[in-house]
């Protein structure tokens, strides 16, 4: 870059100063912002997450999280994210089941959820800590209770169908969220086959 005078060179560099001096200063409180502000965020998201599973599994004492699990599992021809679980025990240590927090793909975003899973390994209740899917039409994952009821008690992956079930493990997605309920499911059925993994580890 070409100066015409010697006080345009000046007033260049003292302005090229000037911008990085802000920039320091910037960056300097969005770390100590993050400093401070990063324990509160991540002391409320354990207290979220620990209100979850004690309403899942209320008679649990304490929720240890597994070092070793399955990051993925694909159950019935889905895969489905696997983000963590928790082996419940009461106060005795008494093995209680699992929580397993799941991520299967909805219709326009992940549905991030907590399965519990039994001491028999069967589907004792479900949590959906979010979904952002179409309101009216992918929410009725998360409003429509007979759909939500009838999961509970799978013991073994389940068969997504759009017709009433003939059997016990069938499961019928919601008509007009398809997708939205067919992720549910397979969520569901990702925590079975988690679930049924790691028993022999926890009951042995």
């Amino acid at each position: 870059m070409a100066f015409g005078t010697k006080q345009q060179k000046n007033d260049f560099f003292r302005l090229s100063l000037t911008l990085f001096a802000i920039t320091a200063l910037v960056a300097a409180v969005l770390a100590l912002a993050n400093y401070f502000t990063a324990p509160i965020i991540e002391r409320a998201a354990k207290e979220r997450l620990n209100t979850s599973l004690s309403k899942l599994i209320s008679e649990a004492d304490s929720f240890e999280e597994m070092p070793a699990f399955p990051k993925e599992i694909t159950a019935g021809g889905v895969s489905v994210p696997v983000d963590a679980v928790y082996e419940a025990k009461d106060s005795a240590g008494t093995f209680l089941g699992f929580c397993v927090h799941v991520a299967p793909s909805g219709y326009s975003d992940v549905i991030d959820m907590i399965v519990a899973i039994d001491q028999a390994g069967a589907v004792r209740d479900v949590e959906i800590l979010s979904i952002s899917d179409t309101p009216g039409i992918g929410l009725k994952v998360k409003n429509d209770q007979e759909f939500q009821k009838s999961v509970l008690g799978l013991s073994e992956v389940a068969a997504i169908v759009k017709n009433p079930p003939a059997s016990k493990t069938q499961v019928q997605v919601i008509a007009g969220a398809t997708i939205s309920s067919s992720a549910y499911i397979s969520g569901v059925n990702a925590a079975i086959d988690v679930a049924s993994q790691l028993m022999g580890e926890v009951v042995s």
